[in-house]
C-alpha cells in the first residue's frame, strides 16, 4: 500500500473541501461534513480534513500508477476551484508498505 500526504494552505479550508467532496459525489462515494471527508476513488481513496489554515490529504492507493491518478484528480480539481486566486497542494510521500 502507497500512501501520499498532501496540505493545501488556504484561510478558506471549509469552504474549499466541502466543494471538492461535493463535486466528487457526482461521480464517486464521498461522505463528508464541514471538517473531513472521504472519497473513494476507483484508484484509491483519500481522508480530507480542514484545518484553520488549510486542507490535508491522506491518500492511500496499491500501486504507483493508481496514487497518480488520485493525484491528478485533486491537483486538478484545486487549481479549477481557485483559478482566481491558484492554490496548489504541497505533496510528501508519507510510507510505503
Amino acid at each position: 500500500m502507497l500512501y501520499l500526504n498532501g496540505r493545501l494552505p488556504t484561510a478558506e479550508a471549509s469552504r474549499y473541501m466541502v466543494r471538492l467532496c461535493y463535486h466528487f459525489t457526482k461521480k464517486i462515494e464521498v461522505n463528508y461534513d464541514d471538517t473531513q471527508g472521504l472519497a473513494k476513488f476507483p484508484w484509491g481513496i483519500c481522508r480530507l480534513t480542514a484545518l484553520d489554515d488549510a486542507i490535508r490529504f491522506e491518500c492511500e492507493a496499491d500501486d504507483p500508477e493508481k496514487m497518480a491518478q488520485v493525484q491528478r484528480v485533486i491537483d486538478s480539481h484545486v487549481a479549477l476551484f481557485s483559478r482566481k486566486a491558484p492554490l496548489s497542494v504541497v505533496w510528501a510521500i508519507d510510507a510505503v508498505s
